[in-house]
C-alpha cells in the first residue's frame, strides 16, 4: 500500500465513495491509495455497519421522460426516508464512447454482492455495474460453440446468478444456456464467467430443473446463489442452489404445504443469516394473506414464524429492514413499511411510476440491502480483494 499516514488512512475509510472519488484528484498518493485493493477493501469492511437499500424504480426526469433509474434510500432514526437520490448508470460501448443510460425496462437485476450488481435483458447481454463509483460494463459474448448438423439451434438465456467466491477471492456470473431446435429441448449447458480473468468458461454439470420466474426470489448469500424452480422428473417445485466456489448445484425443497405455484407468488429473503420465504396468493384478491417461513438450523425442514394480514393494496414483500420491518410495494406503487409487531403501516414518501397505462409489471424491482463500495468492475489479476 502507498506510504499515507495511518491516521489519514483510518480517516479516508470512513468516507462515502463519492467522495472519495472526488479527492482522487488531490495528488497521486491519494490517487494510489484509494484505488489500492487493500484500501477498497479495508473501506467496504468498514461500511458493513451503514447498509442503505438500492433499488430499481420508474422516475419522471427533468426532461418530462420516465427513466428506470437505481435509488439509494437511507432512513432517519424514526424510519422515515431521510434522503432518496437517484443514479443513472452509464456504460460505454464498442470502440468510441457513447454515453447511454440504463432506462430499459428488461434490465433485470440478477444478484449483487459488495455492492457490484449484475444486470441483464432478455437478448443474452449481461452487465456489471457499480451504482457508486458509476462503473459498468457490458461482459463478453458466450463462448459455447452450437454443432448444427441437423438445422440451426437457438440458445436462451435461462437464468443468470451473480456472486462472491470468497476460496479464489474473485465475482462470479454463472449462467444457465438453454438449447432447442424447433420443439425439442436438449440438455441444458452452463458458463462461468471470471471477473479476474475477464472470461468465460463452460463447465460440465448436469442441471435438472426448469427454472421459473418469480418476483423478488433470485438471491446470493454468504457463497450461494437461489433460485426458484421445478425439479425433474418429480416436477416439484423446489430452490435451486449454486456454490460459487465448489462450481456445483443443490436443491433445497420448500414447504409442501404450498407446492401450487399456479396462484401462489413466493418471495425469498435472508434475515440474521437465515432464509425466510414469503408465500402469498398473488391476483385472488385485493387482500392478501402473508405466510412467513424460516429455514431450520438443519438447512433442511422449515417452520412458520408468522402470518400477516390480510392487508389491503399490498402488492408483495420486498425484505426484512429490521426484525419487525418488513418492506412492501402497495398496489399504487408505493412503497410501504409494515411493522409486524404493531401492525402498523407507514407510507414512505418513494414510488415508482408507469411507463405507460398498460404497464402493469413495471415497479420497484431488485430492492436489496447494499453498502456502499469502491469496488472495481474492471477485474485483472491485480484486483484482488480479500473480503
Amino acid at each position: 500500500m502507498v506510504v499515507v499516514s495511518d491516521v489519514l488512512i483510518h480517516i479516508l475509510s470512513k468516507l462515502s465513495p463519492e467522495s472519495l472519488l472526488r479527492f482522487n484528484s488531490v495528488c497521486k498518493s491519494w490517487y494510489a491509495l484509494i484505488n489500492d485493493p487493500k484500501f477498497v477493501t479495508k473501506h467496504l469492511l468498514d461500511s458493513f455497519s451503514h447498509k442503505h437499500v438500492l433499488l430499481q424504480r420508474i422516475i419522471t426526469n427533468n426532461s418530462g421522460k420516465k427513466e428506470h433509474v437505481f435509488s439509494v434510500l437511507e432512513f432517519s432514526l424514526d424510519r422515515s426516508v431521510s434522503s432518496v437520490y437517484d443514479v443513472p448508470l452509464p456504460f460505454h460501448e464498442g470502440p468510441r464512447p457513447c454515453l447511454s443510460y440504463l432506462i430499459l425496462p428488461n434490465l433485470d437485476v440478477r444478484g449483487h454482492s459488495h455492492d457490484l450488481i449484475c444486470l441483464s435483458d432478455h437478448n443474452r447481454d449481461i452487465f456489471l455495474c457499480n451504482p457508486m463509483t458509476r462503473q459498468c460494463r457490458k461482459l463478453p459474448p458466450t463462448i459455447l460453440v452450437i454443432p448444427e448438423p441437423e438445422g440451426p439451434i437457438s440458445l436462451r438465456l435461462g437464468v443468470v446468478g451473480f456472486g462472491y467466491d470468497v476460496k479464489c477471492r474473485d465475482f462470479k456470473v454463472v449462467k444457465v444456456v438453454s438449447l432447442r431446435r424447433g420443439f425439442v429441448r436438449y440438455p441444458s449447458r452452463v458458463e462461468i464467467y471470471d471477473l479476474r480473468k475477464d472470461r468465460w468458461r463452460e463447465i460440465k454439470t448436469l442441471v435438472d430443473v426448469n427454472f421459473l420466474c418469480h418476483p423478488s426470489f433470485d438471491m446470493y448469500h454468504e457463497g450461494t446463489f437461489y433460485w426458484l424452480g421445478i425439479h425433474l422428473p418429480s416436477e416439484k417445485e423446489a430452490i435451486l442452489t449454486f456454490d460459487m466456489s465448489k462450481e456445483t448445484f443443490g436443491k433445497i425443497s420448500i414447504p409442501e404445504c404450498f407446492h401450487s405455484l399456479v396462484d401462489h407468488f413466493t418471495t425469498l429473503m435472508v434475515f440474521d443469516g437465515c432464509l425466510r420465504i414469503i408465500s402469498y396468493l398473488g391476483y385472488e384478491s385485493n387482500d392478501k394473506v402473508f405466510d412467513i417461513w424460516e429455514m431450520e438450523i438443519d438447512g433442511v425442514s422449515w417452520s412458520k414464524l408468522l402470518t400477516i394480514g390480510p392487508l389491503f393494496e399490498i402488492k408483495r414483500p420486498l425484505f426484512f429492514l429490521s426484525s419487525n420491518e418488513l418492506l412492501m410495494d402497495s398496489e399504487e406503487r408505493q412503497m410501504i413499511l409494515y411493522d409486524c409487531k404493531t401492525q402498523q403501516i407507514k407510507e414512505l414518501q418513494v414510488r415508482s411510476e408507469r411507463m405507460s397505462v398498460r404497464d402493469n409489471l413495471s415497479r420497484f424491482a431488485g430492492t436489496n440491502l447494499f453498502v456502499k463500495s469502491l469496488v472495481s468492475v474492471e477485474g485483472g489479476n491485480n484486483m484482488s480483494y480479500e473480503f
